[in-house]
């Protein structure tokens, strides 16, 4: 199964990796690092390593941070050199969730390729679907992917 690293400023990915966890009880392969502004680099490193280790079971590790070009972010990208590491930047619960319902033998680059967008799927605009308006009509994204993840 594909390991999946929530990193971000502050308890934020923490506490969405509780809330999965809460829908989809016994959340294994999922696991938050919180970083403080007065955290140092080395010791951020160190947590961001353990998670990794600890989700890590061969089918390789996505990491998620909050936003690009922030010290999370920044620092999960000495982790690329891994092959079957990958760093995606701005998450959200939708993204979550899907992760959490993946399948043991999902490929790990369609699912690199399939969950970046399926989080901006998932960005919408309430009073466009409310009324009907097609709410991914801008991004180009097709919607026939969901059936294989």
């Amino acid at each position: 199964m594909i390991g999946i690293v929530i990193v971000s400023h502050g308890n934020i990915g923490c506490e969405m990796v509780n809330a999965t966890n809460r829908i989809i009880p016994d959340l294994k392969h999922m696991s938050g690092v919180a970083i403080e502004s007065d955290d140092p680099p080395q010791s951020i490193r160190h947590q961001i390593e353990k998670s990794i280790k600890d989700v890590d079971d061969g089918d390789g590790v996505l990491i998620l941070t909050d936003m690009f070009g922030g010290t999370p972010s920044n620092i999960c990208l000495s982790f690329l050199d891994n092959s079957k590491t990958e760093v995606i930047s701005g998450f959200n619960m939708p993204m979550l969730i899907k992760l959490a319902h993946l399948k043991d033998n999902a490929d790990f680059d369609d699912t690199v390729s399939f969950i970046q967008q399926y989080g901006q799927r998932n960005i919408v605009i309430a009073s466009h679907v409310l009324s009907g308006r097609k709410r991914n009509q801008n991004i180009g994204v097709k919607d026939n992917r969901d059936e294989n993840h």
